[in-house]
């Protein structure tokens, strides 16, 4: 497993709050060379630590409304409900899951009416889909996307190379 340090962290909260920003301006904020910083950056994304990409607020959009849902499936159904679920534009999260559901999926819509005729003429006719039960979010207070490391996931000392 790879080894963080604090810089890391520093130069992530950054790129988290801003993906956008120049290396340079992280290395002034930081205290740091701009090389150093570029090095860390390409080094966190060839470790897979840190994907810098856009990411779409679906409000603008006319999306206000976001539900969680959880699916019982029938036996032996899961893979052709994956399959039907991924390509469903509305669903923004799915995963399998384990316990009183086999998928737990987020969805996003414009309004109540949408909603319900995604639930009824969408959802339901999902090859094996038993059972939803849908749950309103009425506001989304950290996404999946805002998540950091605990503190505790970047050592003290620095790294042997500050430029590693």
């Amino acid at each position: 497993m790879a080894k963080f340090d604090r810089l890391d962290r520093a130069i992530l909260e950054l790129l988290n709050h801003d993906a956008r920003t120049p290396s340079a301006q992280i290395a002034r904020q930081l205290g740091e060379s701009a090389r150093t910083v570029q090095n860390r950056i390409q080094r966190l994304v060839g470790l897979g630590a840190v994907q810098l990409v856009g990411v779409i607020n679906p409000v603008p959009f006319g999306y206000s409304l976001a539900v969680d849902i959880f699916c019982d499936l029938e036996v032996g159904y899961q893979e052709q409900a994956l399959q039907a679920l991924l390509e469903m534009p509305n669903i923004t999260y799915v995963a399998i899951s384990t316990g009183d559901q086999d998928l737990s999926l987020q969805a996003i819509f414009k309004d109540s009416a949408e909603m319900q005729d995604f639930i009824t003429h969408k959802l339901h006719q999902v090859p094996g889909m038993r059972r939803t039960r849908t749950v309103l979010i009425p506001s989304i207070l950290k996404d999946t996307y805002q998540w950091l490391p605990s503190s505790s996931d970047f050592e003290q000392a620095d790294i042997e190379s500050n430029n590693a």
